[in-house]
């Protein structure tokens, strides 16, 4: 049987590994709770174009703080990525000295009614929800252009896989006019499912089973 969310929260060891983008590791891990500061100075820091296609207008704190309180709880899975001038050789920071995030993997095992299991439903793909995830990554400018995103692809999978999905789709799809994102996620192979439109404009479905 695979781990519950629950348990991975009480035990996160699974989930962290090192990756390395242009040579430069990275340490990968579980949200913690501790982590709150430095959550939301990441979230702070998103450029308006990383803002607008990945965190939206929500402020920076309260999506930090509910983050923090969905930790082991409802369907969420938060990895982050350390720094690597602050890598050490614990997996958690003490609240007063909270280690810079250089990116954060949002995981959803949950496909409800009117989202994606209901548009991937209307281009004719079913998707199982025991075995479906939906993936939203997102890198801190300062690291964008780095190779960090595609190194961190990886460790998203190994969770996914480990709570027993084999089939990502990307968590509201990407906007259509992201095409640095559209191009990325093909390179990495996913595939465009089809086109919708909601209250943030034209988007792109796009899905990947796991390798």
């Amino acid at each position: 049987m695979p781990p519950t969310i629950a348990a991975l929260a009480a035990d996160p060891s699974p989930l962290t590994r090192t990756v390395t983008a242009r040579g430069i590791p990275f340490l990968v891990r579980a949200l913690l709770p501790e982590d709150r500061a430095a959550l939301t100075g990441f979230l702070t820091g998103l450029s308006a174009t990383s803002r607008r296609y990945w965190h939206g207008d929500t402020d920076p704190a309260d999506a930090a703080a509910d983050w923090i309180d969905a930790i082991g709880r409802y369907d969420k899975l938060r990895l982050v990525a350390h720094c690597p001038d602050q890598l050490t050789e614990t997996t958690a920071h003490p609240p007063d000295r909270p280690a810079d995030l250089a990116g954060v993997i949002d995981l959803s095992f949950c496909l409800p009614d009117g989202y994606e299991i209901t548009r991937y439903a209307g281009y004719g793909i079913t998707l199982d929800p025991a075995r479906t995830v939906r993936f939203g990554p997102c890198v801190a400018d300062r690291w964008q252009g780095h190779g960090l995103a595609a190194a961190l692809l990886p460790a998203a999978y190994a969770a996914a896989r480990l709570l027993g999905c084999d089939r990502a789709v990307l968590f509201g799809g990407v906007q259509a006019t992201n095409h640095r994102a559209r191009r990325f996620y093909q390179r990495h192979g996913f595939t465009e499912a089809g086109t919708f439109t909601d209250e943030h404009g034209d988007g792109v479905d796009m899905l990947l089973d796991l390798p």
